[in-house]
């Protein structure tokens, strides 16, 4: 018998089994699919800079943060880099890298919005080799106004056409226009920590920034740091150090490390994230396995029948071997090609949900071909060769003496409440991360179709009284301070031990109008129309602001540097507002104070505005904003913030891993419910005579549908039982790294069995009960 005619057998196998097949197949497919891309994506990730030579030697330069304590910051000033770089020999070479804020990038008619444009020291190519394409990065780095565009960006902007020696207009973000001539096309970097789309070179003042540096072979970083502690080079903090961190390290965050500054020009990954992405993979690719092995014992018995009729024939026990272990080992490889075709079609997603750089071809790279193929290799050989020597030496009355009773009975029964376990936890970890998700979307309520415009350089009190009839606009403040990108001042509080705590308050001088435009709920004090009236110069200040200085409602009147002796000598309490967030629920919302100010100090420095859209008329009414804006500017540039869209932003750890719990979950329930579909079968098969005996003597059709489903509600209950403790521990362990956290409700326990329930007992129902429609006489008959 050769390898076709074994071919043709199982192709014959198959089809007579086929809705058992494409279920196993399917299930597989999915499972590999899902595991494969996450695994893939772990090993993009963690092999950062992969292919550079010099990635063990290049450090990031971090010191001591200014504001919160036992947080770094990646910042240094020119001097202190200068005197680092001169005075210790360790060093080779220092890189320091700025973004350039901009708005808008221009090339004859192609405008591009979204776009990262750095500057950076001639030294980048001792760190990081980029090749050029066209053109000389070097060029580019010691020449003013010359720039190195990436080359997915250049087709972007040019298309087809080179794009060298092409003039871009650049225009910032307070709307000033300068033109830089291409120089230079960069290949692309895979694995690269460093990201922009536009480069140019370091060669006007430089304020200061991130600095990474470069060490000799064998120097130690730890030792460098030790003496740069004991030579007092000057930090941000008086006292404070500077630490010499491996750039994998700054990579990868997590825990308290998420607060960490985060660059747009350097990749960051969250170790968390990675990781419960993973497992959510391994336990999708668990189920599937589960499923392949439960259908494959269900349909264990035809292929013995079918073995006897082969042995019977003529067939070696050899060419029978062959033949199970192809059936077996072809099911792993299909499943694993569709994978493949199912990994390409999710890719666009996949990269947009974690903001990814995977593409297609890094699949078939050295770095993960070969785990792939071993892993594909091992799930197709183990199996086939166990399945073809455990069955090719056995008789049917030995199959059924050995696995048709009570022992094959415990192994289905522990893989189908393994697969609920897995099932049952998937669920719960979704409907907790969904309440988080919830919780922020709650507190980004107040952002909602809210536009904040301004860049701090020029008065809009002449917009405001423009826009103060324009329709389409709910509500409108004009402001002298950003609102999510504000300053704050130190407050140093003595605690009873003698310790000084450093907290940082946010100060906001706004119109009475800000409160209404926020939506920010007033606890106690007069109203902001009022304050004025009521004292010179109010100051409202917020919960936690309140409770740091102990005051209460009856201190209201009192002036704030009473409590507060860092604050102005002029700033009356007015009120207690309720906290209201600015950054991610990892972070403690701190002191906030908004004060009132008169209307000719903010006609001069009422520099931003916050705007309430109505939602039905958003496009036009900020169409209408931007002709009035470029009207009373020049032309210039129109730019805005999307408010709730940049708080969403700050929590998008929290929705990114929420719509990855979502997804998975999804896919392992569809996994069940083909698992189910199996068994379901299975069972009903195997206790045909049973079922039949059963209506001979009265049972009805919905007794024999209570009869099957009886043995899943129990397992699903065991299941339950094993699946919430530890997946209540783990999410518990997840939600403690934020300081507001869903509460978890008797909701989020009840759903996963509900959900799973529901399932279990509709697609076992289905089955059986067209099955207990069959008349006992034919089932007695057959069996």
């Amino acid at each position: 018998m050769n390898i076709f005619l074994n071919i043709k057998f199982i192709a014959r196998s198959w089809w007579r089994n086929k809705l058992f097949f494409l279920i196993s197949l399917l299930s597989l497919t999915v499972g590999l699919g899902c595991t494969n891309l996450l695994t893939t994506f772990f090993i993009h990730e963690y092999n950062v800079e992969k292919h550079n030579a010099h990635r063990d030697f290049i450090y990031m330069l971090r010191q001591d943060s200014p504001m919160e304590e036992g947080i770094k910051v990646t910042y240094s000033t020119p001097d202190a880099t200068t005197q680092i770089k001169e005075r210790y020999a360790e060093i080779t070479n220092v890189l320091r890298v700025n973004r350039i804020p901009v708005h808008l990038c221009k090339y004859n008619e192609t405008t591009i919005k979204q776009f990262l444009f750095i500057s950076a020291d001639s030294t980048l190519n001792h760190f990081f080799p980029y090749t050029a394409l066209e053109g000389s990065l070097k060029e580019v780095l010691t020449t003013p106004d010359k720039v190195a565009l990436d080359k997915t960006f250049a087709q972007r902007l040019f298309g087809n056409h080179s794009g060298m020696g092409e003039i871009l207009e650049i225009t910032d973000e307070e709307g000033q226009r300068k033109n830089y001539k291409v120089a230079a096309i960069l290949e692309d970097r895979p694995q690269s920590f460093l990201h922009f789309d536009l480069l140019t070179g370091m060669t006007g003042q430089s304020w200061g920034g991130p600095a990474l540096l470069k060490l000799q072979p064998g120097a130690s970083s730890l030792a460098l740091q030790e003496k740069i502690k004991n030579d007092k080079i000057p930090a941000l903090v008086p006292g404070s150090q500077y630490y010499i961190d491996p750039i994998k390290e700054w990579y990868f965050s997590t825990g308290k490390d998420s607060k960490q500054q985060q660059l747009s020009f350097f990749h960051h990954s969250d170790v968390l994230l990675l990781y419960i992405s993973l497992i959510s993979a391994l336990l999708v690719l668990t189920i599937a396995c589960f499923n392949y092995t439960n259908l494959t014992l269900s349909r264990t018995l035809q292929q013995l029948k079918m073995i006897h009729i082969e042995k019977l024939m003529g067939a070696r026990l050899k060419e029978i071997r062959s033949q199970l272990f192809l059936d077996a080992a072809l099911t792993v490889w299909f499943a694993f090609l569709l994978s493949l075709l199912l990994i390409n079609d999710l890719l666009p997603w996949f990269n947009n949900l974690l903001s990814a750089h995977l593409s297609f071809s890094f699949f078939f790279s050295w770095q993960i071909l070969p785990l792939l193929l071993s892993f594909i290799f091992l799930m197709a050989v183990v199996p086939g060769l166990y399945i073809s020597h455990k069955l090719s030496g056995q008789t049917l009355n030995e199959y059924r003496q050995t696995y048709t009773g009570r022992k094959k009975q415990q192994l289905i029964w522990i893989l189908v409440t393994l697969q609920f376990i897995l099932s049952i936890g998937l669920v719960y970890a979704t409907t907790l991360a969904q309440g988080q998700m919830n919780l922020i979307k709650s507190r980004a309520y107040r952002y909602e179709n809210t536009i904040e415009i301004g860049n701090g350089t020029s008065s809009l009190s002449p917009l405001y009284q423009e826009m103060k009839q324009m329709d389409g606009i709910e509500s409108m403040s004009l402001s002298m301070s950003s609102v999510l990108y504000c300053w704050m001042r130190e407050l140093p509080i003595r605690q009873a031990d003698g310790s000084i705590q450093h907290h940082f308050i946010v100060h906001i001088p706004a119109n009475t109008a800000f409160f209404q435009t926020m939506h920010i709920r007033q606890i106690a004090g007069v109203p902001p129309a009022k304050a004025r009236q009521e004292y010179g110069h109010p100051a409202f200040i917020n919960e936690n602001y309140a409770r740091l200085l102990n005051i209460d409602a009856s201190k209201i009147g009192h002036k704030l540097n009473e409590f507060d002796e860092y604050s102005d000598s002029l700033s009356t309490i007015a009120g207690i507002f309720e906290n209201f967030p600015f950054n991610s629920l990892e972070e403690e919302v701190g002191g906030q104070q908004i004060s009132i100010e008169t209307e000719k100090k903010l006609t001069q420095k009422g520099m931003f505005m916050q705007i309430k859209l109505a939602p039905e008329k958003r496009g036009e009414t900020l169409a209408a904003i931007e002709k009035l804006w470029k009207r009373m500017n020049d032309d210039q540039e129109f730019n805005y913030i999307d408010m709730h869209k940049e708080f969403m932003q700050r929590n998008n750890k929290v929705i990114t891993l929420s719509k990855i719990l979502i997804s998975y979950s999804c896919i392992a329930l569809l996994l069940t419910c083909f698992g189910l579909f199996g068994i379901s079968w299975y069972a009903v098969r195997h206790r045909i005579r049973e079922i039949a005996v059963r209506k001979v003597h009265g049972a009805s059709h919905w007794d024999i549908v209570w009869l099957l489903n009886r043995s899943f509600l129990w397992q699903i209950l065991i299941a339950y039982l094993v699946a919430i403790p530890v997946a209540w521990l783990l999410m518990q362990h997840w939600l403690e790294q934020f300081v507001y956290r869903t509460s978890v409700t008797l909701w989020n326990f009840l759903t996963p069995v509900f959900i799973v329930s529901a399932i279990t007992i509709i697609t076992v129902t289905i089955y059986s009960y067209f099955s207990a429609r069959i008349s006992p006489v034919d089932s007695l008959k057959t069996e």
